[in-house]
């Protein structure tokens, strides 16, 4: 109640107005500055909404250092995330992306996650189509139940396959179950191509 009466709320135009001060140390990712680096921004982005996540790319492409803005897969954190990005000025040095993107199929590689090695040859699927939505089952090589590293590893595979977006607006439930051989279960990566052709976009 006093926050909202003395207090002056966070806005986006007040986090890029910090970002741009800093952008240089943010531009170099001087390794021996990560962690003081990575703090400063998490605090400022948490004044925003504590769900929001970031990425740096850890090379220039073109020049340009991508900066990832993300929700973590929290769907509450959507409207933050897209409303940062949208009010984002232009910085030379960095190219700001909303959400984790999908990565192209040649350069999808195997997720290291604690002590599992999760790749697209190891995850299989079934769906059921849900409206605007697919509830899918996953099949995992070497799955445990008992260890949740497992859906960890799998969930940041689904996004590296078919994108953040996508992950949490037009995928339903998702359940994991240990893989067994079967003619009904389907690559993983033909996910992506069963989206874009039978699930319409979900706008918010």
């Amino acid at each position: 109640m006093f926050k909202k009466l003395f207090g002056k709320n966070f806005t986006a135009a007040d986090f890029w107005i910090w970002f741009e001060k800093n952008s240089q140390d943010y531009y170099q990712l001087k390794e021996e500055k990560l962690n003081s680096l990575f703090y400063k921004l998490d605090k400022q982005l948490s004044k925003i909404n504590e769900d929001i996540a970031f990425e740096f790319s850890a090379d220039l492409i073109d020049g340009k250092r991508e900066f990832i803005i993300s929700a973590d897969g929290i769907l509450s954190a959507f409207t933050d995330v897209i409303d940062l990005v949208e009010k984002a000025p232009k910085l030379d040095g960095f190219k700001i992306i909303a959400f984790r993107p999908k990565s192209d199929v040649d350069d999808i590689s195997t997720i290291e996650y604690e002590d599992i090695s999760l790749g697209p040859d190891d995850v299989f699927f079934t769906y059921r189509k849900n409206g605007d939505t697919f509830d899918i089952v996953l099949y995992l090589k070497g799955y445990d139940s008992d260890f949740e590293e497992w859906e960890n590893a799998a969930f940041i595979l689904l996004d590296t396959i078919i994108g953040e977006y996508d992950v949490a607006t037009k995928i339903g439930s998702i359940d994991m179950l240990p893989y067994k051989e079967s003619p009904n279960l389907k690559p993983i990566l033909e996910l992506p191509s069963l989206i874009d052709r039978e699930v319409s976009g979900i706008s918010f």
